[in-house]
């Protein structure tokens, strides 16, 4: 199988200094064609901004989204 999205080290961190608020740090994995992932969590941790990160909309504070 090949890979059709990769995320590496993804972090985001919204802000600056005292009032900076990491809403994604360093997750990676990844998703081979074929596959269904799904993405879940309680609010405000960070499942939003994951996909912004991979459509494109919000650029990673670190790390790589690479979409096939």
């Amino acid at each position: 199988m090949s890979t059709m999205l990769e995320v590496s080290g993804l972090s985001h961190t919204y802000g600056t200094g005292a009032k900076a608020h990491t809403a994604v740090n360093n997750l990676s994995f990844t998703v081979e064609a074929g596959q269904l992932a799904s993405i879940v969590g309680p609010s405000g941790c960070g499942k939003s901004t994951l996909l912004r990160c991979i459509a494109g909309l919000t650029p990673p504070t670190d790390g790589t989204v690479s979409l096939h």
